[in-house]
């Protein structure tokens, strides 16, 4: 019978799991990529369905189908054979729930809140009014699983304990808080709409919750509860790391090479429910290093919106400047006559779709801006230089630079040397920093181990005809640490060491050009031959030196003798 992690492997296709979270180029057989793990320009990462691994030569990092999701996703194996499993379709064994991970039963409870929270939903017809009047469809509510957390201050804490779950995880759940007053708990979502949190595997991680009952209104506007709270860093969740709808968004993003990035749960939600749904939001914080690494997967352009009636710009000048270091192109989609997207979305859905279709370069939005708040000329041109020059600076294609400081050289009338001069300036003042690695540094392979790597490589690919193609490599001239690999492929026994199937993925890669594989497996044959006679001549000269030392006549002839007739041989080759 096979093995739950057997099956997942046969019904999951490797290149299309992996497709999912990276724009994937076919090469030949094997598909590559820019390696999500480490920052690179050119592709290095390499997917193989034949063998149904993934290796990237940049960063060393590899694996099948469940250490891509471990990496990708953050997790430990048993989570990602759940992710994996429920992808499949593959049932798993029913574990009991005390012996469960405290990451497993925190998944569990998160998903019992979310199904708790739809029924008060459900039964709050007062809220799904409210939700009608903003514009939201009955059906795209139970699509996001939108919920309703009760005015009261143990309603959820008291449901939890009932199917099973304790106060404390509740509490590390995000769910509850602790009393200062004494040793109990209580709810930390109430009288809230309730906007679950899914993490790119499409599992409720956290909440956001929308305060919703006026009762909760308090004259005295310092003790005002805040409009919006979300679930505080847990185990699951990192609003550092999350984007709102990027579950689903991803594919879509990937397809149109582009992302719609919005700041609240409505707007994203009524942004799917128009039809634009390679749209995410950020929760409760700015974009960060790690949200644009997940992007920067899947897409090259950031299409964002902003009120049209302020400069709002001012706000996330930090987190635009950050997308175009990573290598982002950046747009604006102007929001006009509405207050915000889902506004604009309410009134009518193709208003949304012109301003995405006409978002304009970040570049163009700044100078307009800057032009319709500051008519002074010189205050104009301190405001491009303050606002607008950091920007391009920050912009890693030079032909982007030269383009907008012609574009800015034309706004301000002024020479394009002055800007250049400025934006030295302004790198020299603010050096850009190299991006954390993912994963192992490739070691620095010596030439004999390269050679024999190679020809492992080489010996897995051609499968047929292996005792004549290799009939000249004898395994005697690899290393121990290589011999009984090269040895038992030569007898035919397949292997399924990720090792190997990385070495025959390489050599797939190096040697493209089938006209020409027989000349450089001869090459690499007659190499390692002269890199074996190498280590001998060192030997033997060695041994020399010794005997010379010892004053053994007899046996130093020999050697001498050996000497010559291997350095013969080499210099025969």
């Amino acid at each position: 019978m096979t093995t739950p992690v057997e099956q997942i492997k046969e019904k999951l296709d490797i290149a299309e799991l992996i497709g999912s979270y990276v724009k994937l180029q076919k090469a030949g057989v094997n598909f590559k990529a820019l390696c999500p793990f480490h920052t690179e320009k050119t592709p290095s990462f390499y997917v193989t369905p034949s063998r149904q691994i993934w290796h990237c030569f940049g960063c060393n990092a590899g694996g099948d189908i469940f250490r891509f999701v471990m990496n990708i996703e953050g997790v430990e194996f048993p989570e990602a054979l759940r992710i994996l499993a429920e992808k499949a379709g593959v049932v798993l064994e029913r574990q009991d729930p005390k012996i469960r991970s405290e990451r497993a039963r925190i998944l569990d409870l998160l998903e019992s809140a979310a199904s708790y929270y739809e029924k008060n939903l459900y039964e709050r017809k007062d809220v799904g009014v409210y939700l009608k009047e903003r514009g939201m469809a009955g059906e795209t509510a139970k699509s996001f699983r939108l919920g309703y957390a009760l005015n009261s201050w143990d309603a959820a804490l008291s449901h939890l304990r009932q199917a099973g779950f304790k106060p404390e995880e509740v509490e590390r759940a995000g769910l509850a808080i602790k009393s200062e007053k004494d040793s109990g708990h209580y709810d930390r979502f109430r009288a809230r709409i309730m906007f679950p949190l899914f993490d790119g595997a499409g599992r409720i991680v956290g909440f956001s919750g929308r305060i919703f009952e006026k009762d909760l209104s308090s004259e005295n506007k310092e003790a005002e509860p805040a409009k919006y709270i979300n679930t505080p860093q847990t185990v699951l969740y990192d609003k550092s790391k999350m984007l709102y709808g990027f579950d689903r968004a991803k594919t879509e993003i990937r397809k149109k090479n582009s992302a719609l990035i919005l700041e609240g749960q409505m707007d994203l939600i009524m942004s799917h429910q128009a039809g634009l749904t390679n749209a995410v939001a950020v929760s409760g914080t700015a974009l960060t290093p790690q949200h644009l690494v997940n992007l920067k997967r899947l897409c090259d352009t950031l299409i964002m919106s902003f009120d049209s009636d302020s400069a709002g710009f001012d706000a996330t000048q930090k987190s635009v400047d950050l997308a175009v270091g990573a290598g982002f192109e950046i747009k604006i989609a102007r929001v006009s006559g509405a207050k915000d997207p889902a506004d604009l979305i309410k009134e009518n859905p193709q208003n949304w779709f012109k301003a995405v279709e006409q978002a304009s370069p970040f570049v163009s939005f700044l100078l307009e801006t800057l032009a319709l708040k500051n008519q002074d000329p010189l205050v104009f041109k301190k405001e491009v230089g303050r606002v607008a020059l950091p920007h391009i600076a920050s912009m890693q294609s030079e032909i982007d630079k030269a383009h907008w400081v012609g574009v800015v050289s034309a706004a301000l009338k002024m020479r394009e040397e002055n800007l250049w001069q400025e934006i030295s300036r302004l790198r020299r003042k603010s050096p850009q920093k190299s991006a954390n690695i993912i994963g192992s540094a490739p070691k620095i392979r010596s030439r004999r181990s390269l050679l024999e790597e190679r020809l492992i490589g080489l010996a897995v690919l051609k499968k047929a005809d292996l005792n004549s193609e290799f009939a000249g490599c004898n395994p005697e001239w690899f290393s121990s640490e290589r011999r009984g690999i090269f040895e038992s492929i030569l007898n035919g026994i397949p292997s399924e060491d990720h090792y190997v199937k990385k070495l025959a993925l390489e050599a797939e890669v190096v040697y493209s050009a089938p006209d020409k594989l027989a000349d450089e497996l001869k090459s690499l044959i007659r190499e390692l031959k002269k890199e074996n006679l190498r280590e001998k001549l060192t030997e033997l000269g060695d041994s020399v030196k010794n005997l010379e030392i010892s004053g053994n006549k007899e046996e130093l002839e020999k050697k001498f003798s050996e000497f010559r007739a291997v350095s013969s041989e080499l210099n025969s080759i």
